[in-house]
């Protein structure tokens, strides 16, 4: 017969007494628990129930109660001394209140309070949507096998303390036929067995027909009321006895129990009295109605009590009196259950909240009648299905994460991969034209897919690589022996160079010592009788030794170069050596190194994200739609960070951990907190800054790998002021998303959603175009009005078509509403003007308008980003790169403009239609209109609207700026006379401004390299207009814009002009064009005669200068004839003047005063020659045409002069 079970005071021995405690079966009692959990240290860790249990089984001892409380006390502390200390204790306060109520508590026999063990149980799967992905969840996870042996032992000691149910065994029990036994050792029954032992005794208040396995978490914080449920709304696991309709005021399931499982709609009816297996929501229709579907949720029985207490006690007779009870009122409510009120308080704001932000699913009701359905149409994205899936097997892993099989099979990344691609297509098939961002968002949550399996896992390429690096150091070890022989072969000729150098060198030496000995006998021997012969003999042996030296020197250097050749092959073999074993030193260390696991701060998960940039651009919208569909728990509702603000000192703080901490209720799955406006929660810290902004933003910080830091929290936020945000919080968000407009491809996207007999093809292309720095959400407004705008008028005129000035008036409205200027105007109103101009037709326009776009065939030519339009030459000057050439250059493509394009806001339609081209998300217009809207007067305030609009500009992939010349820096001329003649000068104004301008106009760039997503390819566009020549000519000189040929052509004219020299056909000197002024040309414009001759002959200056020189020679060689010759040489004279010629430099100057240069009348239609090419010789065709041009002009002077003569 089993021994009666002993309580556990009684095995202790307790009594007032601390001394009288049994010490040794307390130490006992310490052993065997310590055995079963292998628990080294006791202090403060959490005790294991089942360990109990087995302890009471091994000891048979009692442990309900008072017993129960003993034996936690008895394993809670190391020190054994503290235990008895705390078990005196609580002996004695149980003495007291045993004495108390020893006459009002009724004597319960010890068979009552035994637990009964239920060897069988129904698991219930209370399905709340049935779709294809929750059936490969059941089959593929829920039912995946893990132990194939599972560790389930008979233990009949188990019926030694507990009395087993007589219902409960085999041969009595009848399994209906829609339940299967569930597969022993699958992860559900592996879920189901671990949640019930941790559990151990459950017992109720009364008989209950079901039992929730998981109950969801609820609190109520300083934040708000939270609820969450493990398994998302999907499903609830529920167990039922299975051969009873009740289950036991208290029971436990047996470590061998069988569990038969089932599938059911969450919303059949399970047993005649109609009672549903889940309350989706309770019913708000009456108090009555919402406080029965809470306790039937909760199933305690409490309706009518409740009800009682709250219609006569604290008169609430409604539910929107319930509803609508703040703080201060719930604290009054005194008559209510602390335990009741706060049910009641949490189903409240559950369902406030419920009703701001409901869940939509597919739910089908279904009645007794089969035939009568109700379905809800609208569902769960599909990755938004799946990634609750996969939280709910995060959840099953981490319940499980002690079972040695689970943790061999495999392990589950935080985010799936799959859903993470999924999620963000989902996103743009609803509408967001990303423009590259997801492709970014993607790559910043890629840690978070990897396991831990994937972290030490073998790889397949670890031995490839292992491979190549064997066949590596084999290659390098041959080549190195390879290198050596010929390395110490040239060594061997190097020394043999070495010695043939010495040996010569020693040669030369003895060569000299024997030349110098013989040399000096020689001198010696030197007497008056041989004296002439032993000179002779000494210049012999000088010249002898000369030749044998020279000889010697010439081998020597021969060998030396020789040498040097070597040295240089062996320096050359020495260096590729130590290359070669450094390689193989190299790869010999990888070799030996034993393969790491990665580690995982490699794989560290990011902490956050911002996402920044205009408003309206989706910012708010996309971050609460990616935390939903990637699979990130929301541990509260998206928030503005006004929300976190609280009056009271410290309650803000408060706030924020508490919001933050909820992620240590559910530590198995990624957690975020959603924030817009996140510059007014983390400012920049300063000293100027309060004590309140400072605090909130250290307690975040915290939070975030701080000293509080909540490992599965990250932290999504946006914001429009990132420059104003606190450094060191961007540090930790370290994803930084820039959001911006859209794309013209975007935009057209949007806009095609108008319906088709709304616009016609031609209009859409024109609204993209004046939808140009539109955001996403002024683009989607404007397609709303438009739509509504033609329904209206066609309720007036059925035939009624937009036309294109109503879309761009209304365009006009709607950026105006949203603020979207373009300089001090939007750029609808812009357009309009522009229709305005006579003989405007708007499709032609368009049509002449010549693209921007790249040759799809070929790469030959591709664009720099940088274009001047010229108004005062009426074109379009874009630069770009050929590349067909041997050596690619820079050309310019022109275009050139319409009549009608003749100041910039002619030219707006042509730069947005190049923007459409380039598929810009931005287009910035910089002018004084601009300047002067933002009221930028000084300095400063210009600078800090330039930096603005650039940094936006730069901000986005694609964006295109517009710089008005004219305007912003504007030329200043002046004009002045002299006795040189009238001179004018242009300088610029703005010298500051047009420094700026230069150098960002420089960094515009072009990225050739095509990548993989074409939204993610660079274009930064800058365009330049001016209408100035002087400011044209000079910005392209400092910008380095590539010049025309018309322009190459001009400077290379300018350059010789300032640089050629040119001889002057009238005075014979040299001059440049630039510097040649009035009155530096000194010469006669008439022609020579000879005044000693009848007939007056003239010469030219060429020949009468040869005649004198003639002259000059025969009268230096003829003395006789000198005289006469002397007086011949004055018979030249000059018409125009009648001054004689003189030769040498007495010939030059004359009676006239000029520039420099000749031009005939007959030809001043052609060009300058003199202006275009250097002479470094007179041109004899333009010398001929100076002389004939002179002698016409005193030809009638000359006639007169031979009739005077006459």
């Amino acid at each position: 017969m089993a021994e009666t079970n002993k309580t556990v005071a009684k095995y202790l021995s307790l009594s007032q007494d601390a001394n009288s405690i049994n010490m040794d079966n307390l130490r006992n009692i310490q052993r065997i628990y310590q055995n079963l959990t292998e628990v080294d240290d006791l202090d403060d860790h959490e005790i294991n129930e089942k360990a109990l249990d087995d302890v009471c089984q091994q000891l048979n001892l009692m442990q309900e109660g008072s017993d129960r409380e003993y034996l936690r006390l008895c394993v809670k502390y190391d020190d054994i001394h503290r235990s008895k200390m705390q078990l005196k204790a609580l002996y004695q306060a149980n003495s007291i209140l045993v004495n108390k109520k020893m006459n009002t508590i009724p004597v319960v026999s010890e068979q009552q309070t035994l637990p009964i063990v239920l060897n069988e149980c129904i698991c219930v799967l209370s399905m709340k949507m049935n779709t294809e992905e929750m059936q490969d969840f059941i089959s593929k996870f829920l039912l995946k096998q893990i132990q194939k042996q599972p560790s389930i032992t008979n233990n009949s000691s188990v019926t030694d303390h507990c009395r087993q149910s007589p219902q409960n065994s085999a041969s009595t029990t009848t399994v209906p036929q829609d339940r299967t036994e569930l597969p022993v050792g699958c992860v559900l029954d592996l879920f189901i067995r671990h949640q019930l032992g941790n559990r151990g005794i459950i017992s109720f208040a009364h008989s209950q027909t079901r039992f929730r396995l998981v109950e969801p978490i609820s609190l109520t914080d300083d934040f708000s009321t939270w609820h969450f449920d493990h398994f998302h709304d999907l499903f609830d696991i529920w167990l039922k006895p299975c051969s009873t309709q009740l289950f036991p005021k208290q029971w436990r399931f047996a470590a061998n129990g069988r569990i038969y499982w089932q599938v059911n709609d969450a919303y059949n009816k399970i047993n005649e009295s109609r009672e549903t297996m889940t309350i989706e929501r309770p019913n708000t229709n009456s108090l009555e109605s919402f406080i029965r579907d809470i306790c039937l949720k909760e199933n305690n029985g409490m309706n009518d009590i409740w009800l009682k207490q709250l219609r006569e006690l604290e008169d609430i007779t409604t539910y929107s009196h319930l509803a609508n009870l703040k703080e201060t009122d719930w604290d009054r409510i005194v008559k209510l259950s602390m335990n009741a009120k706060k049910t009641i308080k949490t189903y409240v704001d559950r369902e406030k909240q419920t009703a701001v932000d409901e869940k939509r699913k597919t739910i089908a009701t279904k009645y007794e009648n089969e035939n009568e359905k109700q379905e809800s149409v609208v569902s769960y994205s599909t990755s938004e299905l799946l990634a609750n899936l996969h939280m709910i097997k995060l959840f099953f892993y981490h319940s499980l994460r002690d079972t040695v099989d689970l943790k061999q099979s495999t392990t589950v990344a935080k985010l799936d991969p799959e859903c993470v691609e999924l999620s963000f297509q989902e996103i743009r098939e609803e509408g967001f034209s990303d423009d590259g961002l997801f492709d970014d968002m993607k790559e910043f949550f890629l840690p978070l897919t990897i396991t831990e399996h994937e972290l030490k896992m073998e790889r397949h390429n670890h031995q490839v690589f292992r491979e190549q690096r064997k066949n590596a150091e084999k290659k390098l070890t041959d080549d190195i022996e390879s290198l050596k022989y010929l390395y110490d072969e040239q060594v061997g000729i190097y020394w043999t160079y070495d010695e043939f150098i010495t040996k010569a060198e020693k040669e030369l030496h003895d060569e000299c010592l024997a030349y110098l000995r013989k040399k000096s006998e020689q001198i010696k021997n030197i007497s008056r009788r041989n004296e002439h012969e032993q000179a002779e003999f000494v210049q012999v042996l000088d010249q002898e030794w000369k030749k044998k030296e020279q000889n010697l020197e010439q081998n020597i250097t021969e060998y030396q170069q020789f040498k040097d050749d070597v040295n240089k092959v062996v320096k050359d073999y020495e260096k590729e050596l130590d290359e070669k074993r450094n390689q193989l030193k190299s790869v010999q260390f990888e070799l030996n190194k034993k393969q790491k696991v990665v580690h995982k701060k490699l794989v560290k998960p990011h902490r956050g994200f911002i996402m920044f940039g205009p408003p309206g651009t989706g910012k708010s919208e996309i971050m609460s739609k990616l935390a939903t569909k990637i699979g990130i728990q929301m541990v509260g509702p998206p928030l503005a960070a006004g929300e976190l603000n609280r009056p009271l000192v410290g309650e803000s703080e408060r706030i924020i951990i508490a919001l933050c901490t909820r992620c240590n209720r559910i530590p198995y799955t990624q957690c975020c907190v959603s924030i817009d406006e996140i510059d007014s929660l983390a400012p920049k810290r300063d000293e100027d800054s309060s004590e309140g902004k400072v605090d909130k933003i250290s307690v975040l910080l915290s939070l975030i790998e701080g000293i509080k830091d909540i490992p599965n929290l990250m932290i999504f936020c946006a914001t429009n002021r990132l420059h104003m945000m606190d450094e060191a919080f961007l540090r930790r968000m370290s994803g930084k998303f820039f959001v911006g407009r859209p794309s013209s491809e975007a935009r057209r996207n949007i806009l095609s959603q108008i319906p088709d007999w709304v616009l016609e093809a031609d209009m859409l292309e024109r609204l993209t175009i004046a939808t140009t720095n539109f955001s996403g959400a002024a683009v989607g407004a404007l397609s709303r009005t438009i739509t509504v705008y033609s329904m209206v008028q066609l309720r007036k005129d059925p035939r009624y078509k937009m036309s294109y000035v109503d879309a761009l008036q209304l365009a006009d409205k709607t950026a105006k509403q949203y603020q979207i200027s373009l300089g001090s105007d939007t750029l609808p109103r812009l357009l309009l003007r522009n229709l305005a101009v006579p003989n405007q037709n708007p499709s032609k326009n368009l049509q002449q308008i010549s693209h921007l776009i790249d040759d799809q065939r070929s790469l030959a030519i591709t664009y720099t980003g940088r274009v001047i339009i010229s108004l005062c030459d009426q074109c379009v000057r874009i630069e770009a790169r050929n590349h067909t050439l041997q050596k690619p250059k820079n050309i310019i493509i022109e275009h050139n403009l319409n009549e009608n394009e003749t100041n910039l806001q002619q030219l707006l339609e042509r730069v947005t239609r190049y923007g459409k081209d380039r598929n810009v998300q931005l287009l910035q217009l910089i002018d004084l209109n601009l300047l002067s809207s933002q009221s930028a007067y000084d300095e400063k305030k210009i600078f800090e609207t330039l930096k603005e609009r650039y940094d936006e500009y730069a901000a986005y992939n694609r964006s295109l700026i517009v710089y008005d010349l004219d305007s912003l820096i504007g030329v200043n001329k002046s004009e002045s006379e002299s006795s040189m003649g009238r001179s004018s000068n242009s300088s610029v104004v703005n010298q500051n401004i047009y420094t700026y301008v230069r150098a960002r106009f420089r960094e515009a760039v072009i990225e050739t390299t095509t990548p993989a997503n074409d939204a993610q390819r660079v274009e930064k566009w800058a365009i330049a207009v001016t209408r100035e020549p002087f400011l044209l000519r000079q910005f392209c000189v400092d910008v380095g814009f590539t010049q025309t040929k018309h322009e190459e052509d001009e400077m290379e004219d300018e350059r010789r002009k300032s640089e050629d020299l040119i001889q002057c056909v009238k005075c014979r000197d040299f001059y440049i064009e630039n510097e040649n002024k009035m009155g530096s040309c000194t010469h006669h414009d008439g022609f020579i005669y000879d005044n000693a001759s009848a007939d007056l002959a003239y010469y030219s200056l060429t020949e009468a200068t040869l005649y004198l020189s003639k002259i000059e020679s025969e009268a230096m060689n003829d003395s006789d004839r000198r005289e006469a010759l002397e007086r011949e040489k004055n018979k030249f004279k000059w018409i125009c003047c009648g001054a004689t010629l003189q030769s040498g430099a007495a010939s030059t100057g004359g009676c006239k005063k000029g520039k420099h240069g000749f031009i005939d009348e007959s030809r001043q239609s052609q060009p300058r020659r003199n202006q275009r090419q250097p002479m470094q010789r007179l041109d004899q065709e333009m010398l001929i045409e100076w002389e004939t041009a002179c002698r016409q002009v005193y030809n009638d002077q000359w006639i007169e002069l031979m009739r005077y003569r006459s």
